[in-house]
C-alpha cells in the first residue's frame, strides 16, 4: 500500500520491511517478486493511468440489514464506473485451481460491489478483478451483478444457485 504504483519505488524497502514484520525474512525475495507480478498486471497499470485510484480502501455499509465490510486492495474510477481489484496470493499453479478459487471468490468481489453502491448512491461499480499472482493471471468476475444477486440472496438466507450459474 506505500509503494509507488508507476514505478515500483519503495518495494524493496517495504518487503523487506513486512518480511521481518510477519517473521519471514526469508522470504523477501519472493515477496519482492509477487509484487512486481501485481503491479505488471493490467489491472494496476490501468489503476495508475486512471490517475484516481486508492489503496487499501476500507468499506463498510447495510445491505439488506447485514453490515458488509472488508478492505478493497485497489479501487480506480473509469468512465464507465468504480473497478475493485483484489489481489491473490493463492498457489493456484493451475487454470483449473484458479477457476475453482474465482467461484469463491466472486462472491467477495460482489459483496464490495454492492457494499460500495450502498455507501456511494449514484456511484456503480462497473468491475471486479482479481490478481491472481501464482500464477500470473487476472479474471474478472463475469457477471457482477448476478454475483450481487447471489449475496443478496445468501444475506436473506435464501438458497443459491451454484456459483457461476443462472
Amino acid at each position: 500500500q506505500s509503494v509507488d504504483l508507476a514505478t515500483g519505488e519503495g518495494l524493496e524497502d517495504a518487503a523487506g520491511a513486512q518480511s521481518v514484520a510477519e517473521g519471514i525474512p526469508e522470504r523477501r525475495g519472493e515477496i519482492v517478486k509477487l509484487a512486481r507480478v501485481a503491479l505488471a498486471s493490467v489491472s494496476v497499470r490501468a489503476a495508475v493511468e486512471s490517475t484516481r485510484f486508492w489503496r487499501e480502501l476500507y468499506i463498510a455499509a447495510e445491505v439488506d440489514g447485514t453490515v458488509v465490510e472488508g478492505f478493497i486492495d485497489l479501487l480506480y474510477e473509469t468512465p464507465e464506473g468504480l473497478v475493485v481489484v483484489d489481489y491473490k496470493t493463492d498457489d493456484a499453479g493451475s487454470d483449473a485451481l484458479v477457476d475453482r478459487a474465482m467461484t469463491h471468490y466472486e462472491l467477495q468481489g460482489a459483496a464490495y460491489a454492492l457494499a460500495l453502491e450502498r455507501a456511494m448512491p449514484g456511484r456503480k461499480v462497473a468491475a471486479c478483478t482479481f490478481v491472481f499472482v501464482r500464477p500470473d493471471r487476472e479474471e474478472r468476475v463475469t457477471d457482477l451483478a448476478g454475483a450481487m444477486q447471489r449475496v443478496r440472496r445468501l444475506i436473506a438466507g435464501e438458497p443459491t444457485a451454484a456459483a457461476g450459474s443462472a
